[in-house]
């Protein structure tokens, strides 16, 4: 059991999960990709929410209410400790996931769908956005997935401008 934790911190550490943001890359050329990309938002929580709905429709993709997920009120009912306004919006673009889980070597990656964008508010009083970095999950799988990054990053980038 040791020795599997030892290889997942390993693992980890290789994709930048564990390293604090801006953290240097292995071979010291420049900062290390991050698996989560964070980005504060100009607007209000509510608003935030909002707007990143806003655009993943204007982008075609799709975001059924039951997908919204209020971490805050459900922590705080198990917990009974308030984590402050934080929600999860999971959203889909259906036709790009259809094509990938059509074949074996993708359903996998179910665990990873639909796409999770998540909002909160930090103690500083501001509002924040976090995402999966689509185009690095690319890079680590190659192929199918790589094309499928190539499509989807930009429209996921496009979502959080919240300006």
């Amino acid at each position: 059991m040791k020795k599997q934790t030892r290889l997942f911190a390993a693992a980890c550490l290789a994709l930048g999960l564990l390293l604090p943001p801006g953290a240097g890359a292995a071979d010291g050329n420049g900062p290390m990709p991050q698996m989560l990309i964070e980005v504060p938002s100009p607007l209000g929580f509510e608003e935030t929410l909002a707007k990143l709905e806003e655009n993943a429709k204007a982008l075609g993709w799709k975001v059924p209410g039951k997908w919204k997920v209020n971490f805050q009120a459900n922590l705080k009912h198990v917990t009974g400790i308030d984590i402050g306004p934080n929600q999860v919006i999971k959203m889909c673009a259906p036709t790009p996931a259809a094509q990938l889980l059509v074949k074996d070597e993708y359903k996998k990656l179910t665990a990873m769908m639909p796409c999770t964008l998540a909002v909160y508010v930090k103690s500083d009083g501001k509002t924040y956005v976090s995402m999966m970095n689509l185009e690095l999950m690319g890079q680590m799988y190659g192929g199918d997935v790589a094309e499928m990054a190539r499509e989807l990053a930009p429209q996921m980038e496009a979502m959080i401008k919240l300006d």
